[in-house]
Order: C-alpha cells, then structure tokens, then sequence
C-alpha cells in the first residue's frame, strides 16, 4: 500500500478517506468477522505473550464465554481473579465493537490516566497488527484516543467526576448482567449491585 494511504507515516494503520477494494476473500472474511467478535480475535487479534513476543490471542472458554456475555448484554460486570485475561478480552472487544459499529463512544476508565492509557496502548497494538482491510481508517490516533473514519471513538480517562462528562454513561438504576461462577445469571441494577457485599 502507498504511504499517503499510512495514517501519520505509520505503514500499519490506515488512514481516513482510504477506498478499500475488496477481493472475494476479504469480503467474506470482513461479513465474518463483522458477525462474530470471538472469529475477529481467534483469527486477526495480535497480542504481546511475554516468552513468544507478538502472537494470535487464542481465548480460553471462559473469555469466549465473556464475549459472547459482552455481545449479548449492554451491561455486564465481571467478578474473576487477577490475571486471568479480563483487561486482555476486554481490549478484543472493545477494538472489534469500534471497528465494526458506526457512531459508538467508548470509554476506557480507570483510578489513575496512565493505567486507562495503557490499556489504550493495548488496543492500538492490536490495531496495529489487523490488515488494512479490516480497517475502517483513523482521523485521530494518540495517547487518550483513537477516532475511526466510522465515527467510533475509544478514549482513555481516569475515573474522575468529569472525565466523560458529555458522554452518554450508564446511571444507577441502568439494568446491568451479573454472572457467577456457576454459570447463574443474574439481573439488577448498578444501585442494587452498590449494596451488594461480596465475601
């Protein structure tokens, strides 16, 4: 591809107003991965494995479990232990929702900027190692933000009273979908969730 088709010099990620001319295969490898975020992963999602380097990201049933929870509900709340890939899965769907979906504000939210940041650097990892057939173009493309040709935005902001001020958020009587471990799903409110106690 030529380099003025190269969003800000980069050769991996495509820039806004690039006409993409489908092959047959293209075509139906996007309607695919279009329809389902867990072939999007499984096949074109790159992440960094600390003895490997760069490599597929293979999910484990529990995170295919999580996608399809993610795809499913608006709302969900994810009770695991530490390491156990959540911010990892997170990351797949929140790149596949954006690239995918027309008009979508995503937030990234964390306690501090630089760990909402970096989980912004995971995601422009990924979409940096997705072929420019999947992509729909940037117009932004920084350290607090990526904007697509789509008009879908991530943002990435710590976890202040006026961080997404603006932005269509969630309030406390928003219905929400809560899973256990025991596979049960259970349906509340986040200001029913505040009150629960976990042990």
């Amino acid at each position: 591809m030529r380099a003025v088709n190269y969003y800000n010099g980069n050769p991996q990620i495509k820039r806004d107003g690039v006409q993409q001319v489908f092959t047959e295969y293209e075509l139906s490898e996007y309607i695919k991965c279009t329809e389902d975020p867990i072939y999007f992963v499984e096949h074109y999602m790159r992440i960094i494995n600390l003895d490997k380097g760069l490599v597929k990201f293979k999910p484990y049933h529990y995170q295919r479990k999580l996608f399809a929870h993610f795809n499913e509900n608006r709302f969900n709340v994810v009770l695991a232990c530490r390491q156990s890939g959540k911010s990892i899965s997170s990351v797949g769907y929140i790149l596949w929702y954006a690239l995918f979906h027309s008009e979508k504000k995503i937030a990234v939210l964390a306690n501090k900027g630089a760990i909402a940041r970096e989980m912004l650097s995971r995601i422009t990892l990924s979409l940096e190692n997705i072929p420019f057939f999947l992509q729909p173009g940037c117009t932004t493309l920084n350290k607090g933000n990526i904007i697509f040709s789509n008009n879908s935005e991530i943002l990435a902001a710590s976890t202040t009273s006026n961080s997404i001020r603006g932005l269509s958020c969630v309030s406390g009587d928003t219905k929400i979908c809560v899973e256990d471990n025991d596979d049960g799903i259970y349906y509340g409110s986040i200001d029913n969730l505040r009150k629960c106690k976990v042990v």
